[in-house]
């Protein structure tokens, strides 16, 4: 689906992800947050990713993941905050984890200050009753762009799969502190990532009329970790 908006010229645009063990709050958790950031007009190679997840950044649990995750966001001084679907789940669903930590992180102030643009609510209420959603790799084959792809064991890592079987292996390892095989899942995981974020970025851009040039999306990532 695409959609015609106009561009408000913002100096850096941030984009974020996560990704869980289960869509339910109360029967899943958090495993891994992606945030991107790149300023328009400027070559796609441009655009940083970073990933928040235990094993990195220090991070030893979920509180820690969601409120380092979300510092460096306000950090990153964006005028924009951009997503998919991140308003009524993401976000959502990191407030409700929230509420079994010690301690809630505030959310990032683009998202509380109204600068958090949802690339999903305008073509949801552009649907019809009864109509089905568009996905993101729909959005971005609406453009023309390449759907993003891992292949993790042999076969697509999708939403689904991530939840199933990805996500609660990649939690199972971490708790080995297995150095090597961490480095295998964490290679997973950042592709899937950051084909997301660059997704993004790329139907944002769309939207808008501006051209981008992705660096990940028509690149398939393929890996293993059966040897761990």
């Amino acid at each position: 689906m695409k959609l015609d908006k106009e561009f408000d010229d913002h100096d850096r645009i941030v984009t974020f992800d996560i990704e869980t063990t289960h869509w339910d709050p109360d029967k899943g958790e958090t495993v891994a947050i992606g945030v991107g950031h790149h300023e328009p007009r400027t070559p796609g190679t441009d655009a940083q990713y970073e990933s928040f997840a235990r094993s990195n950044h220090g991070i030893t649990d979920e509180q820690d993941l969601v409120r380092k995750a979300f510092r460096y966001i306000d950090e990153l001084d964006g005028d924009v905050l951009v997503s998919y679907n991140g308003t009524d789940f993401d976000m959502d669903f990191l407030a409700e984890r929230s509420t079994r930590f010690d301690s809630a992180p505030s959310p990032p102030a683009l998202h509380t200050t109204g600068q958090h643009i949802d690339l999903f609510t305008d073509r949801k209420t552009a649907c019809d009753p009864g109509e089905k959603w568009p996905s993101l790799e729909e959005c971005l084959s609406g453009y023309n762009y390449p759907v993003p792809k891992t292949i993790w064991n042999g076969a697509p890592l999708d939403n689904s799969r991530f939840g199933d079987e990805f996500g609660p292996a990649f939690l199972d390892v971490v708790a080995t502190e297995h150095e090597q095989a961490i480095a295998a899942f964490r290679e997973v995981l950042e592709h899937y990532l950051n084909t997301d974020l660059e997704a993004n970025i790329a139907l944002y851009y769309a939207d808008r009329g501006l051209s981008f040039d992705p660096v990940t999306l028509g690149v398939p990532g393929e890996f293993s970790t059966e040897l761990f």
